[in-house]
């Protein structure tokens, strides 16, 4: 059984379950709804049952898509997650990975609605070295993100704001200046395509908060398409898009000469 909780706007049951459960095939949800092994808020339901934002989706697979390895080694797993369901927590994309690999830790998250390369340890010394890797900035970060209008800038550009995490409201805050609480943190990014409207970015970070690439964008004035808490949803329904266009594409590792995991500096794990 899996369950996820429906936020968007209103829409068929039969056209909004690729999105709630991407990590199921097409035809095996098909087959959920002939079998009538689906349920809305507690009742079975039909392919044209109407969701509404909040409603709680109920399946019962009898499989799920395989997990798309990237890497894998005895320290180190790489995985795919797809857009759509949380990096952790009941009935996770880390669920499915550790059902099948039962020593994997995760490492760090990826939001709900993006998708792209999600790292596991595999035993504790990889998951403390993977660990301060992380904290020391030792782990380079590429994304692509897809944002509304086009940035005027030739080569690499640098943002460095100062963030603070407002855990009740659930969204990162970014200040220009350096305010009580405030930490600060950096990315650069480069634009890969310009396009009429949007802009194909490749952005880099080492050190990664909550949000952190959706809020300084979207503060420097070019969010990412398909961001309602940091965009416009009026954009995002004008242009048909309701993901967040932001994808975890590369990792990089800079391990000291001393780690056992320095071998991994050779790698570089991308989609």
């Amino acid at each position: 059984m899996i369950e996820r909780r429906y936020g968007g706007a209103d829409k068929a049951l039969k056209r909004a379950l690729s999105e709630l459960f991407p990590e199921v095939s097409y035809s095996e949800l098909s087959a959920c709804l002939r079998r009538r092994d689906v349920k809305v808020d507690g009742v079975r339901a039909s392919g044209d049952t109407i969701l509404q934002k909040g409603s709680i989706v109920r399946i019962y697979p009898q499989k799920t898509k395989e997990i798309k390895v990237l890497y894998e080694d005895d320290d180190l797993l790489a995985c795919y997650k797809p857009k759509g369901i949380a990096s952790e927590g009941d009935l996770s994309f880390s669920t499915l990975v550790t059902a099948e690999h039962k020593d994997a830790k995760l490492m760090h998250r990826l939001d709900t609605n993006t998708d792209g390369i999600l790292l596991f340890s595999k035993n504790d010394t990889a998951y403390h070295e993977i660990f301060s890797a992380m904290k020391e900035g030792r782990i380079r970060k590429e994304y692509l993100a897809e944002v509304y209008g086009v940035p005027q800038v030739k080569g690499e550009k640098d943002l460095d704001y100062y963030y603070k995490k407002d855990s009740e409201r659930e969204r990162a805050m970014i200040s220009d200046t350096s305010r009580e609480g405030f930490i600060p943190v950096h990315l650069s990014f480069s634009v890969v395509e310009a396009r009429e409207e949007t802009a194909l970015l490749r952005v880099v970070i080492h050190k990664g908060k909550m949000h952190q690439i959706r809020a300084m964008l979207a503060h420097y004035g070019y969010f990412i398409l398909g961001d309602g808490k940091y965009g416009s949803d009026r954009v995002n329904r004008f242009l048909g898009v309701n993901k967040t266009r932001l994808t975890a594409c590369a990792v990089q590792f800079s391990f000291p000469l001393s780690s056992p995991l320095y071998h991994l500096n050779d790698l570089r794990i991308e989609l």
